[in-house]
């Protein structure tokens, strides 16, 4: 059995995520680092193009809500260029949040960004929602809030590469410098956490008839629809999807939210 084949019956090979030029790969609960060596070299042998492969584990700890990643093989480097969507993004996975689950939603909340929008991002992270959204949606101004300084270095240099220059980076916590802030026609909170705090207080700073992207963490019991859930649960949803399942019975949920 050929290494690619033995990684897909482990149910390793759908795990690789490929960032720039590195792979990551999704450590499985019963196994380590170093047991993935193989299937490393496999992918670096196979794709010339990637220069290192490291390793992640499904936690999330720290004040940034960062996973434990390791190095597994090729270049000890971590900083890479990731293109999506037509933009460029510098980027160190290790120090801000990455999650390529996500490039369906910067593309879906970007296409509905009208020219002259004035916009927050309350968790900006190193600029997808709002580097997209400026390029395509033609913004006034996207104040975007991190409290990381990492993910505010790696948007500046973001806001450069790409030209976006709607988009204002502001270093601090999100849910006391939104207050110097003026009202908001759309606010997006990518953070499903921390997400009712982030509505009540994206309540105060949206304009009548407003939306609000609000990224919600669902639990559910057997046989429940987490979007039904969802949307009862914030007044003014009008849609929702799932992003991604977190463990059994509890999702990730994106909320569209027209406020009246």
């Amino acid at each position: 059995m050929s290494i690619k084949e033995q990684a897909r019956k482990q149910g390793i090979w759908k795990r690789v995520e490929i960032i720039g030029d590195i792979a990551v790969i999704g450590i499985p609960f019963d196994k380590k680092p170093e047991d993935l060596i193989n299937v490393a070299n496999y992918i670096m042998s196979t794709l010339p193009y990637i220069k290192a492969v490291w390793g992640r584990y499904r936690d999330v700890s720290g004040p940034y809500r960062l996973p434990t990643y390791y190095h597994i093989a090729g270049e000890k480097r971590s900083e890479t260029i990731y293109k999506e969507h037509g933009c460029r993004y510098y980027l160190d996975f290790t120090k801000v949040f990455f999650s390529e689950k996500l490039s369906f939603e910067h593309l879906r909340v970007a296409k509905q960004v009208r020219r002259g929008e004035i916009i927050i991002n309350m968790f900006s992270g190193f600029g997808p929602f709002s580097i997209l959204s400026a390029v395509l949606g033609k913004p006034k101004i996207v104040y975007s809030i991190d409290i990381n300084p990492y993910a505010y270095y790696y948007l500046m240099a973001n806001v450069e590469l790409n030209r976006a220059y709607e988009v204002l980076p502001i270093y601090g916590d999100a849910f006391i410098r939104i207050y110097d802030l003026e009202d908001a026609d759309r606010i997006i909170a990518p953070l499903p956490e921390l997400a009712d705090k982030a509505y009540e207080i994206a309540l105060q700073k949206i304009k009548k008839g407003g939306i609000i992207h609000l990224y919600t963490e669902i639990e559910t019991k057997k046989g429940e629809d987490p979007i039904k859930i969802a949307m009862s649960k914030y007044s003014g949803s009008y849609y929702a999807r799932i992003v991604r399942s977190v463990k059994p019975y509890t999702y990730h949920v994106v909320v569209d939210i027209k406020v009246n």
